[in-house]
């Protein structure tokens, strides 16, 4: 055919064969009360490795202390460790145990195990009281609530102040602010020593990642605190769900396509073939999409050098020769940007101040305006760690649906759609705007299909009274065999020059089977002639083989229509 392809391909060669990582693990203990902690072990292409032996080394006071753990299906393991003879710095290593084969020595370089080392430190208080929020390992699903259970210990005898109560209080920060504060009073009758739980309500304000603060103001005026971070799954305000009257329909057939959202949602819903979407990133918004376009904010981390805000800038508008002050700024209107990029982000917003000579002048030049989605483009590189522009999608070829849709009061809505006339797998989602927030459907599949199909060959154009051969192929898409009636429609403008039964011909195809018919014929006038091919599968009385042929419930007739030009 004269077509060439070539295809690069590459390979990564590295030293170490697995990673080791502490999961939940906090910088401080309290002496006398266990340390708890999980480290997952995982393979140079990020598989978790499986009931591998690890070694965990306690190295505390010039003693060391060895435990060997056994990995679980996840690649993970926890511990539990007595702090009873802590008192300083702890130093937790852990590492890959391995037992090479006396094979394995001969003039061989060993790849490298990775081993990893965690510091920890006692708490430091005056009056030996102690706070612990337990963490929460899992990710939390939105719309459940989640108990938070916190452990306490108070002395008295150290604070030398007896307790009457005591309150305790959780803040929950979420992207840059408190989300929620939850509160806790201790009675003197319940002890200088126990655990309790309050119960977080779980949603969108939270997502993707949350951290808690919990702390108590002791009588003496001294605080004990502590925090974790929970992980939130990406869900979004507005509940978007999309679906198709069937999952499998023939092709040309009437469905209906529901979009279940807040009620005055209007959504942009599309259906694509699924095999032109797998041939890139490009336009797929997802829910990681959209959080990656918040700031990337750290609860525990402030500017070190906080600015004041300076007057605000004006701009000259020639027209009506006054004063035009710009809009308020956010350190955080523009995507990707956190304390550290605030005074790089006011910068870009900045308006330059030439100096103002009678006449007319173009002075915002450097004005940049950046939409909600200006990010959404961008993908990053995992091998690279950058960020490449994709650009915007600009080809919509194997679009079927790209439409509108205004949600009514009742939260759905319907619409009729006519399945195209392909054989593939549709794709179809939606993303909606309304007063409650942004709302994402996860994508639904259609698939569209033919048990079985004729496609016509034959030449583009003709003379005139010269004959020409007309073939039809059939194909079966089914499992079983089918008996099918090949007809050739009659016309005015051709003549069959040899034929079966008036221009029909009968035969088995079985299971991805291909089966050619062709005719003889002629074109009798001049100018663009429709020919037409009608295939129809039969109950058959013979067997084509040793199978009965099958009709199908659906998609029984499929008829193909070519255009013929007829020239002189």
């Amino acid at each position: 055919t004269g077509m060439w392809r070539t295809a690069n391909k590459s390979c990564m060669v590295v030293y170490k064969t697995a990673t080791i990582t502490f999961e939940n693990t906090d910088e401080f203990y309290k002496p006398g009360i266990p340390y708890t902690g999980t480290m997952l072990l995982k393979g140079t292409n990020s598989s978790a490795l499986k009931e591998k032996e690890f070694l965990l080394v306690v190295k505390t006071r010039g003693e060391t202390q060895d435990k060997t753990l056994l990995m679980d299906e996840s690649g993970r393991v926890s511990f539990e460790l007595d702090t009873s003879d802590w008192n300083e710095e702890v130093i937790l290593h852990g590492e890959l145990r391995v037992y090479p084969s006396a094979s394995d020595h001969e003039g061989k370089k060993y790849l490298n195990y990775q081993s990893v080392h965690h510091y920890v430190y006692p708490i430091s208080s005056d009056s030996e009281s102690f706070l612990k929020i337990r963490s929460v390992g899992k990710k939390l699903p939105c719309g459940q609530p989640q108990k938070l259970w916190v452990d306490y210990l108070f002395d008295e005898k150290a604070m030398g102040i007896k307790l009457q109560s005591l309150d305790v209080v959780l803040l929950v920060l979420a992207k840059g602010t408190i989300a929620t504060v939850l509160r806790k009073e201790l009675p003197a009758e319940a002890g200088l020593r126990g655990s309790f739980s309050l119960e977080l309500p779980i949603g969108p304000e939270l997502a993707p990642r949350a951290k808690v603060l919990g702390y108590a103001v002791l009588p003496n005026g001294e605080m004990v605190a502590d925090s974790t971070e929970l992980n939130v799954a990406e869900c979004l305000p507005n509940k978007v769900n999309l679906s198709f009257s069937e999952q499998r329909a023939l092709v040309g057939s009437q469905l209906h396509l529901k979009v279940q959202a807040a009620p005055g949602s209007l959504c942009a819903i599309y259906a694509m073939d699924q095999r032109t979407r797998s041939s890139g990133p490009k336009g797929k918004l997802k829910p990681s999409v959209v959080f990656n376009l918040f700031p990337m904010f750290s609860e525990d981390r402030y500017p070190f050098k906080p600015e004041a805000a300076g007057p605000p800038r004006c701009w000259v508008n020639s027209f009506t020769n006054g004063m035009v002050g710009l809009p308020p700024i956010n350190c955080f209107d523009v995507p990707g940007n956190g304390w550290r990029g605030c005074p790089h982000s006011l910068w870009r917003r900045e308006v330059p101040m030439p100096d103002i000579q009678p006449g007319s002048y173009s002075l915002v030049q450097h004005v940049q305006v950046v939409p909600l989605f200006a990010g959404a483009g961008l993908e990053e590189d995992e091998q690279a760690g950058v960020m490449q522009d994709t650009g915007m999608q600009m080809d919509l070829l194997g679009t079927w649906l790209w439409e509108l849709v205004p949600v009514g009061e009742g939260g759905s809505a319907e619409m009729a759609v006519t399945v195209p006339d392909a054989i593939t797998e549709w794709e179809a989602g939606t993303f909606c705007m309304s007063p409650l927030g942004l709302g994402l459907a996860p994508a639904t599949t259609l698939t569209a299909f033919k048990p079985f199909f004729v496609e016509l060959a034959l030449p583009y154009a003709v003379v005139r009274h010269e004959a020409f051969t007309l073939v039809a192929t059939v194909f079966n898409y089914l499992r079983q065999c089918l008996w099918v009636r090949v007809t050739l429609a009659e016309s005015a403008e051709l003549e069959v020059l040899a034929s079966m039964d008036q221009g029909a011909y009968r035969g088995c195809v079985c299971a991805d089977e291909v089966r050619t018919f062709q005719w003889s014929m002629r074109a009798t006038s001049l100018g663009d002639v429709n020919v037409t091919v009608i295939a129809k599968a039969l109950h058959g009385e013979k067997l084509c083989g040793t199978e009965v042929p099958v009709v199908p419930a659906q998609g029984r007739v499929d008829t193909e229509t070519k255009l013929l030009r007829v020239q002189v």
